[in-house]
């Protein structure tokens, strides 16, 4: 019989967390799955970790990738391998409850309508003892239900407005069924589309589709640090041009005309707007917190 979900596993040197996370997904309560795992030729033991854990159970097949091609093209490669109904991208650093897999496959099994489903979601930071190296897990308490994942329903103009509203992410972590998640895919042709959150942009197409859920049954954990970090370092590390990181917003706006036409632009052009403001703000803000730093002689964030 075909298994029912596809888990991609992308990694790169994370050797200190991975045996971890691989344990996590073995002792998930829902057996029926194909892990896959595709390591970024990592310049750590992570790749020998995987490989070693993939001999020990025939539900996780490996590949080691023969050079760095970055997180895009790695995310595109387990999409591409799914031939599951079903399909869950998941990183090394999160935290899924025991139940995760089976109760958001349920949901999905009898709600036809939806395309997606995810537990609920909170952040959390690792804290790791520079003596011992053994790491805290410090979960940070939400300050509202539904704050990182949401449930999105209705007709399509009411869930593009919202999701627009909304801004987060971390949906992009659902259980989707694979042809829908397969469509929205932006990974596809080239690396990003020269778009910051492509994975938001990804939830916008899939709602095309159908709706998403919020399991309040199930949990999920997303990592964050707890040093400040500089979007512009981020983004040149993703290999973005300057163009792409100046009119990041600029961009997503003409994606989104393209794709949900001009009644749906016009419609949300204030929140589009407004957007672009926003980034140019945040860009803005950076560059001065740059120059403060070459001031003071301290260490620049690029």
């Amino acid at each position: 019989d075909l298994v029912k979900l596809t888990i991609g596993l992308p990694t790169y040197n994370c050797e200190n967390i991975i045996g971890n996370k691989i344990e996590e997904l073995l002792k998930q309560s829902f057996k029926d799955y194909v892990l896959i795992i595709s390591d970024n030729n990592s310049t750590d033991n992570t790749g020998k970790i995987c490989e070693s854990m993939s001999k020990k159970d025939n539900r996780i097949v490996f590949f080691q990738q023969d050079k760095n091609k970055g997180p895009f093209w790695n995310f595109n490669f387990l999409l591409q391998k799914a031939q599951t109904n079903y399909f869950v991208m998941t990183t090394p650093d999160d935290i899924l409850s025991k139940n995760f897999l089976e109760s958001n496959i349920n949901i999905l099994e009898k709600c036809k309508e939806l395309v997606g489903s995810i537990g609920e979601c909170s952040l959390f930071n690792r804290i790791i003892d520079s003596n011992s190296h053994k790491s805290e897990i410090n979960i940070l308490n939400n300050s509202r239900k539904y704050q990182y994942v949401h449930p999105v329903k209705g007709e399509l103009k009411e869930k593009i407005r919202f999701y627009l509203d909304f801004q987060m992410g971390s949906q992009f972590y659902s259980i989707f069924r694979t042809k829908d998640i397969k469509f929205a895919n932006f990974y596809r042709n080239k690396a990003n589309y020269g778009m910051w959150q492509s994975d938001f942009a990804a939830i916008l197409k899939i709602l095309k589709r159908g709706n998403l859920h919020v399991d309040l049954e199930s949990f999920f954990y997303k990592e964050v640090s707890t040093k400040s970090h500089s979007v512009i370092k981020y983004m040149k590390i993703f290999n973005f041009s300057i163009s792409e990181i100046l009119f990041s917003k600029a961009i997503f706006s003409v994606w989104f005309f393209k794709e949900f036409g001009t009644k749906l632009f016009l419609k949300n052009f204030g929140v589009l707007l407004g957007s672009n403001f926003s980034w140019g703000g945040t860009i803005f803000g950076e560059v001065l917190r740059m120059c403060k730093r070459m001031i003071y002689r301290q260490e620049k964030y690029w």
